[in-house]
């Protein structure tokens, strides 16, 4: 759907602004860069019509591997997401995103998620490895939480990214249920999986009802 595709061009725009707004004035410089991917092993949330508009400007062979993804974390997801700690652990396991490249960098980076955008750091990136802040110990520990201010968290990410991304999502997930009339909130891999499945697209078109019925088969509703 156009409206759609301009409601999530615009709300990566928006956080885009918020977020370089807030740098200058804070006087803080992210270390992230491209190919630094640490935090790249999450388990990203994201509502339907950023699936859509991402799915559409992936390379056939991202798409590609994404779907292989997506069908392979299905099992997971319905076996956890009941589980309040799934996504720790599922970080922790260390599962690569399927959108780097092979040199580590973000293969879709202007279309990527607003989840995504609002991770940043100005600490060193090697707190952001799965498991890395979990094993600090000792004076590693000391140094790192001597390194914490007020505006970091969770942990040592930048907080008013992190809050403004999340807030922006929310409106983004609000603006669709008033065009499609619901939407679904995922897993991108899944999601984007999902969007390739004639099955799914099929129960889009029927509304709300056939989609829930559609999720609940495939084990992911609700959780």
């Amino acid at each position: 759907m156009q409206h759609l595709d301009q409601a999530v061009a615009g709300a990566h725009a928006k956080l885009e602004r918020r977020i370089q707004g807030y740098l200058r004035s804070s006087g803080l410089k992210p270390s992230c860069h491209k190919g630094c991917y640490a935090c790249c092993h999450a388990l990203v949330t994201l509502g339907l019509a950023e699936a859509e508009y991402l799915r559409a400007r992936l390379s056939p062979q991202i798409l590609a591997r994404t779907e292989r993804v997506g069908h392979a974390r299905l099992e997971a997801i319905a076996r956890g997401k009941g589980q309040p700690d799934f996504p720790t652990r599922y970080f922790l396991g260390a599962h690569r995103c399927p959108l780097l490249d092979e040199a580590g960098a973000c293969s879709a980076h202007p279309y990527r998620p607003l989840a995504c955008r609002g991770v940043l750091t100005e600490l060193n990136p090697r707190y952001c490895a799965p498991g890395a802040v979990l094993r600090l110990r000792g004076r590693a520990r000391l140094e790192y939480e001597h390194q914490l201010r007020g505006h970091h968290g969770p942990e040592h990410y930048l907080k008013i990214p992190w809050q403004r991304s999340e807030g922006l999502a929310q409106r983004l997930w609000e603006q669709e249920q008033a065009i499609r009339g619901f939407t679904v909130i995922g897993e991108l891999a899944t999601l984007i999986y999902f969007c390739g499945l004639e099955g799914f697209q099929q129960a889009l078109k029927r509304g709300a009802r056939a989609t829930q019925l559609y999720l609940r088969s495939a084990g992911v509703l609700g959780g």
